[in-house]
């Protein structure tokens, strides 16, 4: 099936996704980083666990079924506190925020009784419930009856894609500066994208869930059968591979500086709001002497945060800084100062005594390959190329 292709390659794109986000050397790894790897390993264990069902292979991984009710009622609470992170650059979980764990340790607590049974009683329920798929949610495996899990799991993912919803249309009627809209485009655009196929998702499985519980016979129709798979595992996979086009994303969000006011609601209350106007010239001042007189760019390892710590510049806003205000990634600013280095230095005199792979080596390339495109990249030549003109212009 060809869903089922689809949801192999998410697969794949997801676990490349968290580790771009996360192992990278020059991954940010901000709070709401961790939040959507942590979703995007909740969608995928949901995925894994669907395709051992449907191909039957559960049989060989009893202990794994039912695993994944619990962690499904994390999706939409992780989806919305993920959205208020990025539109509020928030830094951490709050305490009041654990309350939107509950649902999931309430239906872990539910299954408790069937986590515990043995391999052969697992089986037995599972092959109950692979008999007539449209019977499978009247298998009882919890403390509560089956179709009021499901039921709540649906109400919960509604009440939340609502209210994720409504963070970005009220962002945005707030702030429609053009200005402000230059700024946190890309955020916004990633942001309606995510909200679009968890909708997507939700819609498949609450077609699903809607033709078993009232049609039956839905399922004698293998074509029709496809439709909400396709809505899930297509939205799955826009999700992932939208995270690998989009570098911007990968590396950080646009960071956003918030200041607090008082409420226009309650006086004695008083909450964040963006503020643009930060002048940065004092922080890309910092960056440049830094790099220009302690030359960090010569460790092979530098990394984003190697120089967050130096500068006392939170990562994300370092990221955001160079990105915007000297118009670079992160790896093409340090390679530029390499690159500097090296022309700056090499002459026939000098390579009569040094390779040039010892040239790169020292101004902190790792190999001789990453050394000549990024020469080529900021030269337009080669090595050689460049040695020989400025041989002629002298």
């Amino acid at each position: 099936m060809l869903s089922d292709l689809i949801f192999i390659g998410s697969i794949f794109l997801v676990f490349v996704t968290i580790y771009l986000l996360l192992f990278t050397k020059n991954a940010t790894r901000s709070y709401a980083d961790y939040i959507l790897s942590f979703l995007l390993l909740v969608h995928t264990w949901s995925v894994i666990l669907f395709l051992l069902l449907y191909s039957e292979y559960i049989f060989k991984f009893p202990h794994l079924f039912k695993t994944g009710l619990p962690t499904n009622f994390l999706i939409a609470p992780l989806s919305y506190l993920y959205v208020r992170a990025v539109l509020y650059n928030e830094k951490k979980l709050q305490y009041k925020d654990l309350i939107h764990l509950t649902p999931f340790f309430f239906i872990f607590i539910n299954y408790l009784p069937f986590y515990g049974l043995s391999a052969n009683e697992k089986t037995i329920i599972i092959e109950k419930s692979l008999q007539y798929w449209p019977d499978a949610y009247k298998q009882q495996a919890g403390l509560f009856p089956e179709n009021l899990a499901i039921l709540f799991r649906l109400i919960l993912a509604i009440i939340y894609l609502v209210l994720q919803w409504n963070l970005l249309i009220s962002y945005k009627k707030e702030h429609k500066e053009n200005s402000i809209q230059l700024q946190i485009s890309n955020v916004i655009k990633w942001l309606k994208l995510f909200t679009i196929t968890t909708t997507a998702i939700l819609t498949g499985l609450l077609a699903i869930l809607f033709a078993i519980y009232f049609f039956p016979s839905y399922y004698n129709n293998d074509f029709v059968t496809q439709i909400p798979s396709f809505l899930v595992s297509g939205g799955f996979f826009a999700m992932a591979s939208y995270l690998l086009t989009h570098q911007d994303v990968l590396s950080g969000l646009p960071f956003l500086k918030y200041k607090e006011v008082e409420s226009i609601v309650e006086n004695d209350k008083r909450y964040n709001l963006p503020y643009f106007n930060v002048d940065y010239s004092r922080e890309m001042g910092m960056i440049k002497e830094y790099f220009e007189h302690e030359k960090p760019f010569l460790r092979k390892d530098l990394s984003i945060n190697h120089v967050s710590v130096a500068l006392n510049i939170p990562s994300r806003e370092l990221s955001f800084i160079i990105n915007n205000h000297f118009g670079q990634r992160f790896n093409d600013f340090l390679n530029k100062y390499r690159i500097e280095y090296i022309t700056k230095k090499i002459n026939r005199t000098y390579l009569s005594n040094f390779t040039m792979e010892a040239i790169a080596n020292e101004a902190g390339f790792a190999s001789k390959s990453s050394f000549n495109l990024a020469f080529k990249k900021f030269n337009l030549c080669t090595p050689t190329e460049y040695l020989n003109k400025k041989e002629l212009t002298n």
